[in-house]
């Protein structure tokens, strides 16, 4: 067990779920249903290389007349290059990241520079997390100023 104190992005991440660049979409359709969080990454040989939204997925489907041919793979419609940010970041950091760079979700890694993707956090999480601290926050000004 760590003694060390969890950072507010390790806080907040999930699981990364990962499909691999052959993967077709129909697997990667199926693996977006069961995993519930809207997104995979895409891996080559053991390494992240793109990431795949469910809005990437329809996106295929309309092209190809609502069809899903099992010839298109992960690779052919993957987004690149992945955005990430390492897990001892701030929300901040993330917030302000995310705008710069016009995603809605990142890639946590164990540290800068790294291609190991150990979570994955989104604009959501960062939401919920900021009024989560605001509300904790407006809690104890409120018993402050009840205890004047």
């Amino acid at each position: 067990m760590s003694l060390t104190p969890k950072s507010q992005i390790e806080i907040i991440m999930v699981p990364p779920t990962m499909v691999d660049e052959s993967d077709n979409i129909a697997i990667i359709a199926k693996v977006l249903l069961q995993s519930n969080k809207g997104c995979v990454f895409v891996t080559s040989i053991g390494e992240v290389v793109g990431i795949i939204t469910e809005r990437d997925v329809l996106r295929v489907i309309l092209k190809e007349g609502g069809m899903i041919s099992p010839d298109i793979e992960a690779k052919d419609f993957m987004v690149r290059p992945v955005v990430t940010i390492s897990k001892s970041a701030t929300i901040s950091q993330a917030d302000d990241l995310m705008e710069q760079t016009g995603v809605n979700r990142l890639a946590v890694v164990e540290k800068e520079d790294s291609l190991i993707v150990v979570g994955l956090i989104d604009t959501e999480m960062i939401r919920a997390s900021v009024k989560i601290e605001l509300l904790k926050t407006l809690k104890r000004r409120q018993k402050y100023l009840q205890n004047q």
